[in-house]
């Protein structure tokens, strides 16, 4: 179980997300939306403690995070196996079966297309074998192909894992009849509330 309560983050001056109050429970499908700068990518980064709030009356976070954020970095001078061989010595093994899947080239990670470092780093985070996957505009790179293996593999997950991903698309995602929360002004909403109230 995911609680935070009443928990503040500002960068600066500028107020991010003042003091919200969420209920995540295990095995929830999770989706964050709202304009950019509403605060989405902070919640996923105090949920994997990248960063911490300003302020906080309760954080209780039980699930372990596997976070992937929407700008990230892989190991340039590795090649695509090499790094798949890393992750199975420390972490999962039968990662090659998502990586055939995924039809991600044998290539230096650092000369990968953008849609197949987007697969590669999909593929990191199935490997952590964690029990709740963060997810920031994971779309983003992916022709349309890929994005149905990519829905494929969620409904693998579903139903082992919580996941939270930040979406500017969520009729995306509608066939998980997902939880939606709303970002607006610092303040989290749920979808279908008659109230503008501050969850």
């Amino acid at each position: 179980m995911i609680k935070f309560e009443e928990v503040s983050k500002n960068y600066y001056d500028k107020k991010i997300l003042e003091k919200i109050n969420i209920d995540i429970n295990s095995g929830e499908f999770v989706l964050l939306v709202g304009d950019n700068g509403t605060g989405k990518s902070t919640l996923l980064k105090l949920l994997s403690h990248a960063i911490y709030p300003s302020c906080k009356k309760v954080i209780k976070n039980e699930m372990f995070n596997a976070y992937l954020p929407e700008k990230f970095s892989l190991p340039k001078t590795l090649t695509v196996k090499e790094f798949v061989d890393f992750l199975e010595s420390y972490f999962v093994k039968n990662l090659y079966d998502y990586l055939t899947y995924l039809d991600i080239p044998n290539k230096r990670i650092g000369s990968l297309s953008k849609g197949n470092l987007q697969k590669l780093g999909l593929l990191t985070v199935i490997a952590s074998n964690n029990n709740t996957i963060l997810l920031d505009e994971p779309c983003e790179g992916m022709d349309e192909s890929l994005k149905k293996k990519f829905i494929e593999i969620l409904k693998k997950l579903k139903n082992s894992k919580t996941i939270i991903i930040s979406t500017h698309s969520p009729s995306f995602y509608k066939t998980f009849k997902p939880r939606i929360l709303y970002f607006k002004d610092g303040n989290i909403y749920e979808k279908n509330s008659h109230t503008s109230k501050n969850i």
